[in-house]
């Protein structure tokens, strides 16, 4: 958008500085009620001997006109984003309690152990696999358990761990992390993405925001690829 020390309008007149002065002093730029101010003030203002052409009467209604459209336009875009925000947000959050429940597949690799289940861990695979290792770490970052298995296909797969560690003992309840590497029937690597699965056991909101709590772990519904049914 232009300045008003930029618009081109030609002998304005006093009325015309009088009305620009303030605004030119601050260099702001015109808004829409500006410049119809200005011009009306130059249109008061002008010389009877020598009257605004209309080719340059046109030319400035014009500016006008498009000044006014863009400004209106920039209103739309802001409050349709903002609509489209609150709208989404609400579906996202009413779509979240419908999922209480259901066993859901997400992009993490968290697993939490407790005495009464075996924990599941998931992960994708963008090939079929000839051989897959899962290496457990406890919360320090240590290895604790490494699991060999053969032949899965690709896409989602999952494993039971039993909860022990690499010497047969029973680990401590609490959370752990794993990694997933594969190789094909090659030895060629497999690309293979950690995952969670789970039952969603409740869903709680934070700054407008829904969140699912699996297995004790915490996640946003951009995490879930898959639901399946309870």
């Amino acid at each position: 958008m232009e300045t008003i020390n930029s618009i081109g309008i030609n002998n304005p007149g006093a009325g015309w500085e009088a009305a620009s002065a303030g605004l030119t002093a601050n260099n702001q730029l015109m808004g829409k009620e500006d410049f119809l101010q200005l011009l009306v003030a130059q249109l008061s203002n002008q010389d009877p001997l020598e009257p605004m052409q209309d080719t340059e009467f046109v030319s400035q209604l014009a500016q006008f006109s498009s000044l006014e459209q863009l400004h209106n336009l920039n209103d739309n875009v802001a409050g349709n984003s903002e609509l489209d925000y609150l709208l989404s947000q609400t579906i996202s959050n009413s779509m979240a309690t419908q999922l209480i429940g259901k066993e859901v597949v997400a992009v993490g690799n968290v697993i939490e152990l407790d005495s009464e289940n075996d924990p599941t861990i998931g992960f994708k695979l963008q090939g079929a696999a000839q051989e897959v290792t899962i290496s457990i770490y406890d919360s320090d970052g240590s290895l604790v358990r490494t699991i060999t298995e053969s032949d899965f296909d690709s896409g989602i797969n999952q494993i039971e761990w039993d909860g022990e560690d690499s010497n047969g003992n029973q680990l401590s309840d609490g959370s752990y992390t794993f990694s997933v590497s594969a190789e094909d029937t090659s030895g060629a690597s497999v690309v293979a993405t950690p995952l969670r699965i789970g039952k969603v056991e409740s869903v709680s909101y934070n700054a407008g925001a829904a969140y699912l709590m699996i297995n004790g772990q915490r996640i946003t519904l951009g995490d879930i690829i898959e639901v399946r049914e309870g």
